[in-house]
């Protein structure tokens, strides 16, 4: 079925503040069909911290940069204690001196989050790098200034350590003895950070071969196409077949994002999704409230 909304009774606008209404939290959502061009957004230029939605921007460079000639994903990196990360992941549970690929530690980054191999990644291709790269897209408000590593320190209440020695032994014990709280990490300064229409455009720009060469877009999309997490946010009332996503979720404390292209099958006509939130009472509620809005932009669209 052509993605072509027939019920002028109701816009896009409105479905998106519907599915809103009642959510205890800020809620940021930006949609837009990549056929028509309709898009709507809800709170689109405001700022959110990305949470793990920042490995996208980290994604995209990392291609540019192999597309330049400075970095092969073919490239062996040796696991060592000091590189253990805490949070999401399982390279943290695997033993020192492992070799892995920088093309597995893409797939551990997107696939299962995997926090570990982002700061390895995003060491290799430059925090600098990446916020260049997305000046030059245009995407100014959209920052990379922090790794996981920092981010999950500052949960426990230390930001003023070298970065050299906040030791996944060290979180471990402080996480046993404090909650979380932090000073920057839940918020939007000094922090990573996007509004749900930039994030949208990043989209957009991958999906049309723009944020990097084509054929790197497509492998960026194939790798994104694998995303196991936040499985009860965007796909959750989506049907389970016909429907094709390529996402990335985010998630710290009162925070739940996902961000992703749909395509609807057998038309293959697609729209981009990009929904934020931060200050979350329920951060079940925030998920299901993603899955909300997911769903009745799905149904305007399929109509």
């Amino acid at each position: 079925m052509a993605l072509d909304n027939k019920d002028t009774r109701m816009t896009l606008d409105g479905v998106l503040k519907g599915a809103a209404e009642g959510f205890k939290g800020v809620l940021g959502v930006s949609v837009k069909h990549l056929g028509t061009g309709e898009s709507a957004d809800l709170n689109g230029d405001r700022l959110f911290p990305t949470a793990s939605v920042f490995k996208v921007p980290v994604l995209a460079e990392f291609y540019r940069q192999v597309e330049r000639g400075a970095l092969s994903p073919d490239q062996e990196v040796v696991l060592t204690e000091r590189d253990k990360v805490p949070g999401s992941g399982i390279l943290k549970e695997l033993s020192e001196g492992l070799s892995v690929s920088l093309r597995d530690l893409l797939s551990l980054m997107m696939v299962v989050s995997d926090n570990t191999a982002t700061d390895l990644i995003a060491k290799r291709v430059g925090l600098d790098n990446v916020n260049k790269t997305l000046d030059e897209l245009g995407l100014h408000r959209t920052r990379v200034v922090k790794y996981c590593r920092e981010i999950l320190f500052d949960l426990v209440g230390v930001n003023d350590m070298p970065l050299e020695e906040m030791t996944l032994s060290l979180f471990n014990e402080l996480n046993e003895a404090m909650e979380y709280g932090g000073s920057w990490s839940l918020g939007v300064e000094d922090n990573d950070v996007t509004t749900p229409n930039e994030m949208t455009r990043l989209l957009e720009f991958i999906v049309n071969g723009e944020a990097a060469g084509r054929e790197s877009c497509d492998e960026i999309l194939a790798i994104m196409k694998k995303c196991q997490t936040g499985q009860y946010r965007i796909p959750k009332y989506l049907p389970s077949k016909g429907v094709a996503l390529q996402r990335k979720t985010g998630s710290l404390p009162g925070i739940r994002n996902d961000v992703a292209v749909v395509t609807v099958k057998p038309s293959d006509e697609r729209y981009v999704i990009s929904c934020f939130t931060m200050d979350a009472e329920d951060v079940y509620e925030a998920e299901e409230t993603i899955a909300t809005v997911s769903k009745e932009v799905y149904n305007y669209f399929t109509g």
